[in-house]
């Protein structure tokens, strides 16, 4: 996975008449070259998005406040971008960390949103145990029976589930646990490859739980497109391995 954009969906001009918006982050440190060029991306990104609300919140400052309107664009997309390279440092060689914008009526709402995508070889040639691995029967932690969708992508089919929970100390919030075999044709001298792909997140915001789903299932179509080779193009482009190389990816 490589890159700024999941599927395509980086352009920030393209982001404005999408649904969500989604972008891989990468696994950096401070200390490689391209920590800096992905932050002020994230600043540039933010700050476009994040202009008219914060002029609105600069205005209605109270001036009793005794000190100047302490936000800016800057902050917001740094903080953003240190926050979401952190969290994708700390996850398995086989895991990555996309971030998704959700938009209402062509303007960003909810971002960033973390979501954890794994990719493992696949365990036996029937899927159905993913069913358990999404949680599909119910968790402990949900408050009432889940929602089950499934998802057709060009190169295999997945699970989506959506549930309501609470928290030890009370807090609702929504999971959306996701799952899908992919099975990669061979092309271009690059081998067949399957993969099991698991998408997780975690939201606590009601408007947000309305929207989680559809931004996970567009997600999983385009993490699917960016499996499929494409001709001319070599091995897929999210690089997984052939399924006899490896425990886990």
């Amino acid at each position: 996975m490589t890159g700024p954009s999941a599927g395509g969906a980086g352009e920030v001009d393209g982001a404005r008449e999408l649904p969500w918006h989604w972008e891989w982050v990468p696994k950096i440190g401070p200390d490689d070259p391209e920590y800096a060029a992905w932050t002020a991306h994230m600043v540039d990104l933010f700050a476009d998005w994040t202009a008219e609300g914060l002029a609105a919140a600069r205005q209605s400052w109270p001036a009793e406040a005794g000190v100047a309107f302490p936000f800016t664009a800057d902050m917001v997309g740094r903080g953003a971008a240190e926050w979401l390279m952190r969290r994708a440092g700390q996850l398995p060689a086989w895991a990555r960390l996309a971030w998704g914008a959700a938009f209402v009526e062509g303007r960003p709402r909810w971002a960033p949103v973390p979501v954890v995508v794994e990719f493992r070889q696949p365990c036996g040639e029937d899927p159905n145990y993913l069913m358990d691995v999404v949680g599909a029967a119910g968790r402990e932690s949900d408050t009432r029976p889940p929602t089950v969708d499934y998802v057709t992508t060009p190169i295999g089919d997945g699970v989506q589930v959506f549930a309501l929970g609470r928290t030890p100390e009370g807090a609702a919030f929504g999971r959306a646990d996701a799952a899908m075999r992919l099975d990669v044709p061979p092309a271009d001298g690059a081998p067949s490859v399957s993969s099991d792909v698991l998408l997780t997140t975690v939201v606590f915001d009601m408007g947000l739980m309305a929207l989680i789903g559809a931004g996970v299932e567009q997600l999983m179509q385009q993490i699917a497109n960016d499996c499929a080779p494409q001709a001319g193009s070599g091995p897929a482009r999210l690089g997984l391995l052939p399924s006899h190389e490896g425990s886990e990816r």
